[in-house]
Order: structure tokens, then C-alpha cells, then sequence
């Protein structure tokens, strides 16, 4: 005589698993997916201080006048040791990382000035 659990298919477990934990995620409440603000944290002043000085007109300013420096360097540099070639690589990435941000939004299109001569158009403003 079988008991009742072994004449209970596997398959058949695994699917009412499955149709039990879907239907938790369907009826799952949408505020728990939704997004915080944050803001409580002890350093995210110091850390957005930190985003808006590397963002910043002075640091790309700074990045493109080290990518053409270490760039130079590489390409008219002749012989260096490899301290050095290895220190101009770090500024150069370094560099590179600075100027990504500013770089790609003046690429796509999703800067500020873009947005607000937009609206100003829209407005019939000047820009």
C-alpha cells in the first residue's frame, strides 16, 4: 500500500509551487516595488557635494586638458620608464572617467541647456 505522499507526483508539486509563488508575485502590492527617496543617510550630503565637484565645468575642463597631456605624452614622449608610462595611463583613464559624463550628455542631447531652450520654444520665449 502507498502511502499518500509518495503517490504525490513531483511534477505536480513543482507545479503548484510554481503557480503559488506566482500568484504571490502578481498580487504583491505595488508600493513594494516602489522608489525611495532616501535622503537619511549621514553622508549623502558630502557624497552629492562630492558627484557635483567631479561633474563640475572646472573638472572637465581639467579632464580634457589631461587627456591632451597624457596623450601627447604617450605619442611624443620617446622613451620612458615605466613608473612614469604607468602614471600617465592613470591620469589618462582617470581622465577619460571625468569627461564621460559631460561628454555623453552633450552627445545625446540631455543637458539642461538643451531643456530649457526646448521650453523656452515651446513658451514662444528667447533662449
Amino acid at each position: 500500500m502507498k502511502t499518500g505522499l509518495s503517490q504525490f507526483n513531483l511534477s505536480k508539486h513543482a507545479f503548484i509551487v510554481f503557480l503559488g509563488a506566482m500568484l504571490f508575485f502578481i498580487a504583491a502590492e505595488p508600493a513594494l516595488a516602489s522608489n525611495t527617496t532616501g535622503g537619511g543617510l549621514p553622508f549623502d550630503d558630502w557624497m552629492t557635494n562630492i558627484r557635483t565637484s567631479i561633474t563640475g565645468p572646472f573638472a572637465y575642463t581639467a579632464s580634457i586638458v589631461g587627456l591632451v597631456g597624457a596623450g601627447a605624452m604617450l605619442i611624443f614622449g620617446g622613451d620612458m620608464n615605466g613608473f612614469l608610462r604607468t602614471l600617465i595611463f592613470i591620469v589618462l583613464v582617470l581622465s577619460f572617467l571625468v569627461a564621460a559624463q559631460n561628454t555623453l550628455s552633450a552627445i545625446t542631447g540631455q543637458g539642461a541647456e538643451l531643456t530649457a531652450m526646448l521650453t523656452s520654444a515651446k513658451t514662444g520665449g528667447v533662449a
